[in-house]
């Protein structure tokens, strides 16, 4: 094998800069693509997805804009009653994934003040396709879940 074919089949790491995370070496493979950006944020379309230190949660930061990362929760881990049925159209705008390759996460809301606590948008979750890499966030319509549902992070 050349030494030129070796370069190019070794992938290219790139820096994302967060305000939050400091700089991040990623490969451009763990880019996930939100076609319509999330709720009032259209012009931010790609994202990584990193594990938090809590099991659970998550967080989601632009690739495009450094100040933007939201902090992601398993609803289905925190809310016991939380069940979300996705409509067809919208699998189909995720690539059809299979069951298993599909994540649903809801969008924390942090506390302004120490005596709030934190809340999650059960209302609009973000359905991510782990194989495609295409996310999406998705309203529910007709539901009694609340768009700023209150929870309790778990103890380390």
């Amino acid at each position: 094998m050349s030494s030129s074919a070796a370069l190019a089949e070794k992938p290219h790491k790139m820096i994302v800069a967060s305000d939050l995370l400091g700089p991040l070496e990623v490969e451009p493979s763990e880019i996930f693509r939100f076609p319509g950006g999330l709720f009032g944020f259209p012009d931010s379309r790609d994202f990584l997805l990193l594990p938090a230190e809590l099991d659970g949660l998550y967080w989601l930061q632009s690739t495009e804009h450094s100040p933007l990362a939201f902090v992601m929760v398993d609803p289905f881990r925190f809310f016991e009653e939380y069940a979300v049925d996705l409509p067809d159209s919208e699998l189909r705008d995720l690539g059809n994934p299979d069951r298993s390759e599909l994540l649903v996460l809801a969008i924390v809301t942090l506390p302004r003040t120490a005596e709030d606590g934190p809340t999650a948008n059960l209302q609009g979750p973000v359905a991510i396709n782990l194989a495609s890499h295409l996310g999406k966030q998705i309203p529910i319509a007709d539901t009694d879940y609340e768009l700023r549902a209150p929870f309790r992070f778990p103890a380390e």
